[in-house]
């Protein structure tokens, strides 16, 4: 008897064993994840910035403008960059919390829940980056993150927690790269386009008129050509990230009814090395 009880005391912790090793392994992934997009609302917040230094670069060099209204203009031309930054802050506030409720639930921890996001959700609207569908799948992980918050989810509903969030999560973080790589990519390129007609063409028109001036506009100029080169370099490791996140979800979703086995563990681990060393890349300038 007494031995029929150490084997099982025993094959009792192996199991803990095993799923501890292996949730802790997603709780990596998770923690690595969400500290790689902390800096998503910055890149947000100069979608709309950037088109407005775009656009004050333009009506300055056209010499058509008012220095009390220039940067009031700009932000008229702008506004529905403005409108798709909001929608985008929200999709990462939405992902980080997720992750966080991810992370939880790997640790058989209580989930918490900030109920600011049912209003920030629902107040969304469709725009021109973040159309109906995008909308939808931001309001369905809202959704989900309730419920299970509501419902006192633990560790036994890690796998439908993640089975139900996949397709809304791999919608999300494709659009963000979406934007990241292809709209924001552009707008810095035309940013800079219109900085350097400005910086160099002003140079060349007045070389010979004020040598002083000239040289602190060539001093700027290269200030502003190497900074608009970091951003565009950064844009894709961002896009990377992103697309890691996702692959590394994708693997926990096909795995999700096996996820204490030890090559998921190994697996996920992956994904997450891959992250962290563009965390750091991306520190710098965002």
């Amino acid at each position: 008897m007494k031995k029929y009880v150490c084997i099982c005391l025993l094959a009792g912790c192996l199991f803990m064993l095993n799923g501890c090793v292996s949730n802790r392994a997603i709780k990596e992934f998770a923690a690595t994840s969400i500290e790689a997009t902390n800096h998503l609302p910055s890149v947000a917040n100069d979608l709309s910035e950037s088109c407005i230094r775009q656009k004050q670069y333009l009506a300055v060099r056209a010499g058509n403008f008012d220095p009390l209204q220039l940067r009031k203009n700009a932000e008229n031309q702008c506004i529905s960059f403005q409108s798709s930054e909001k929608s985008f802050v929200v999709a990462n506030k939405v992902i980080i919390q997720y992750l966080q409720t991810l992370d939880k639930l790997a640790g058989d921890d209580i989930i918490t829940y900030d109920k600011s996001l049912d209003k920030l959700a629902s107040n969304l609207g469709e725009t021109a980056l973040f159309p109906k569908e995008k909308v939808k799948a931001i309001n369905g992980i809202v959704k989900l993150l309730s419920d299970a918050s509501a419902n006192g989810w633990r560790r036994k509903k890690l796998g439908k927690a993640i089975g139900s969030a996949n397709p809304n999560i791999q919608l999300l973080l494709s659009t963000l790269s979406t934007i990241i790589t292809s709209d924001y990519q552009q707008l810095l390129q035309n940013e800079q386009l219109a900085a350097k007609n400005l910086y160099l063409g002003t140079i060349k028109e007045n070389k010979t008129k004020e040598p002083v001036t000239i040289i602190l506009l060539q001093q700027q100029w290269d200030k502003e050509y190497k900074l608009l080169e970091d951003r565009k370099d950064r844009v894709n490791v961002y896009s990377d990230i992103l697309k890691t996140i996702a692959q590394g979800h994708q693997l926990l979703f096909d795995k999700q009814t096996s996820l204490n086995k030890k090559e998921v563990k190994r697996d996920i681990l992956d994904y997450t090395s891959k992250i962290v060393p563009l965390i750091s890349e991306v520190n710098d300038t965002f």
